[in-house]
């Protein structure tokens, strides 16, 4: 464990999982996320398609141009991973980061604004200014509109702004790029959304050479997120999580992560905290698959070890399958961490006439593997077999070898399952 300052979430801890492959709006790769505090669902930035057309553009717009006017979709999922609305950003940058604020109920994201293109070939709009606006699904939103607040800028010289929200201590969190170096500034949250502007600190820490892809900042450590995803490196990637002190500026750690090894590009994209029942928690993104490209979020949980055990996601029912059900005890599973290593339990029962290999229920995205896993369970004892094959895939389904027509599996016993999950 690599934890020097109090409140540091330890980045070289056991990993868990948010979401699996999750599409979203668009079919774009996913840039940042945030997660909103009260209801835990999950806002995702990514560039928008190309060959859309919105209302009072005269024609479909290619995703090339797309990108050099900085035009984004923003996505709203549910904790379980559904669609649930979305906006499109006209002219606000890149979308490298995001910031999730409930203010009285109401769902505001602060984002970059004001897009200017860079100098790659082709070019690509990044934000030079911030802002804040109130979720509005299927609005389409325009840089310079009355919905969103005035946009700020901590010097008209700055360059690629960004921002994020630190919830231990309420305050908005800002990165740019100005006279050659990359800096953070720190705000009260509360006076931003007001337009009082009064920075509290600005740290310029040393971060080594890597593809920058997100930062986040909680209780005195500032995090950040770079690396490519697979298609560009080769395996094990360049992916590193970086932690800093706010107070000194020193590194506190980095590690290079490994997490997920079964993701199809596996392209390092967001990363946030967010706090459940308590317990901090830090979620770093992929954007996965060739296209549709889907997103993947993998946390670090603060959460504390109890003699070695570190429950990583706790018991969650699992969905049975059609003519599927129940002996006794519902099936559920959770995550665990045994001597840092991450490890996939399930418990309860299933009853049903598996005359072959059968999906037998769906995982829930917390407790998918990036590749397949498989233990021994009990079964009933017919023809001197008592034992059969319980998979679970990175589909999220569920499955159980074993069964033949010849000796046909009628209960099956998963509290044996524990194996170990990546």
């Amino acid at each position: 464990m690599s934890v020097s300052v109090a409140g540091q979430i330890d980045i070289a801890g056991p990993v868990g999982k948010l979401l699996h492959r999750r599409p979203l709006k668009n079919a774009t790769v996913m840039q940042s996320f945030g997660i909103e505090p009260v209801s835990g669902d999950i806002f995702a930035l990514q560039l928008m398609e190309g060959a859309l057309q919105l209302p009072g553009e005269p024609s479909a717009i290619n995703g090339a141009t797309r990108s050099e006017r900085g035009d984004l979709c923003l996505t709203r999922l549910s904790p379980s991973g559904s669609i649930t609305g979305y906006m499109y950003l006209r002219g606000f940058g890149h979308g490298v980061n995001l910031g999730v604020e409930n203010r009285n109920g109401a769902i505001w994201l602060w984002t970059e604004t004001d897009s200017t293109p860079n100098s790659a070939n082709p070019p690509e709009g990044f934000g030079k200014a911030v802002t804040s606006f109130e979720f509005r699904t299927g609005t389409v939103l325009d840089h310079g509109s009355s919905l969103h607040t005035p946009p700020y800028t901590p010097d008209p010289a700055a360059r690629f702004i960004t921002p994020t929200i630190d919830r231990s201590a309420n305050e908005l969190v800002l990165r740019f790029s100005l006279n050659g170096g990359t800096h953070y500034e720190r705000y009260d949250l509360a006076k931003a959304a007001a337009g009082d502007w009064e920075p509290i600190q600005r740290l310029t820490p040393a971060l080594p050479a890597g593809t920058f892809q997100g930062f986040a900042s909680h209780s005195g450590v500032l995090y950040t997120w770079q690396g490519w995803g697979l298609n560009k490196v080769a395996w094990p990637g360049d992916n590193y999580l970086t932690a800093f002190e706010w107070a000194t500026g020193t590194m506190l750690d980095r590690q290079h992560i490994t997490a997920g090894p079964g993701l199809d590009h596996r392209e390092p994209e967001g990363i946030t905290v967010s706090v459940r029942n308590g317990v901090p928690h830090l979620h770093f993104g992929y954007a996965c698959d060739p296209g549709p490209r889907t997103c993947t979020i993998m946390s670090l949980s603060a959460a504390p070890e109890t003699d070695g055990v570190k429950v990583l996601t706790d018991w969650q029912p699992i969905t049975l399958a059609a003519g599927v059900t129940a002996d006794q005890n519902a099936p559920k599973g959770r995550l665990i961490s045994i001597a840092g290593t991450t490890t996939l339990q399930l418990s309860g029962g299933v009853k049903g006439s598996f005359d072959g290999d059968a999906v037998i229920g769906t995982l829930p995205d917390a407790l998918t593997p990036s590749m397949p896993i498989r233990a021994n369970v009990a079964r009933n004892n017919a023809g001197g077999y008592c034992v059969a094959r319980v998979e679970a895939d990175t589909d999220r389904e569920l499955r159980l070898y074993g069964g033949r027509t010849t000796n046909v599996i009628t209960w099956a016993q998963l509290d044996s399952f524990s194996a170990v999950w990546r």
